[in-house]
């Protein structure tokens, strides 16, 4: 071979040497592009994630007291009615008697940072229900019995009586807070710490 043929074969073979390494050493545009926008993704996610509030829905089953039989609400349409509870020695106490007989009754407790409005009930399968009466997105304090419905007399949000599961309306996930209970001689004894230690779940800043 000669002097000449050597020097092209030894260029050919450089060429052909850098050519394999280039397209090793490449990296494509495309995945450049995909990795940047990725990584610009994640922290607008995280930020998204971050700040979304997770709603709370109703109790699935509301743990109540059987106090009576089986209330026929049928066609009814019933106002709350404002009574009397008693305060003291740690507790707040309403007559199952009277809750039994309105249906439906409105009580408040005082606390150092104001009053906090109270409700009892019976659902149709005649149990006791005690809870904060408050809508909180709409901030009303005031509710009726429609049929075997519990309605805001703010924003008509609709609940089920039993299950207090939201059927329709703008408040569907916030009905009266269940504030649990027990019964004794003939009364509603909900403890006075609950109710001192209940906060909203709506954050008002």
């Amino acid at each position: 071979m000669s002097a000449k043929d050597k020097q092209n074969k030894s260029v050919e073979y450089s060429t052909k040497r850098e050519k394999l390494l280039g397209e090793k050493k490449g990296f494509p545009v495309w995945k450049i592009t995909l990795i940047v926008l990725l990584l610009a993704a994640l922290p607008v996610s995280w930020l998204l994630l971050r700040d979304t509030p997770t709603p709370k829905a109703g109790p699935a089953k509301i743990v109540g007291s059987q106090v009576t039989e089986n209330v026929n609400y049928q066609n009814q349409s019933l106002t709350m009615t404002k009574v009397a509870a008693v305060v003291g020695a740690g507790s707040v106490e309403v007559p199952i008697e009277l809750v039994k007989e309105k249906k439906l009754v409105y009580f408040e407790y005082q606390r150092p940072d104001g009053q906090i409005p109270l409700l009892a009930y019976i659902t149709p399968s005649g149990k006791l229900v005690t809870a904060v009466s408050v809508c909180e997105p709409c901030n009303s304090t005031s509710f009726h019995i429609e049929g075997k419905q519990m309605v805001c007399n703010a924003c008509l949000t609709r609940w089920d009586l039993e299950t207090l599961k939201g059927i329709s309306g703008g408040c569907l996930t916030y009905p009266p807070d269940v504030i649990s209970h027990s019964v004794s001689d003939g009364r509603a004894i909900i403890k006075e710490i609950d109710v001192q230690n209940w906060k909203p779940r709506i954050f008002r800043g």
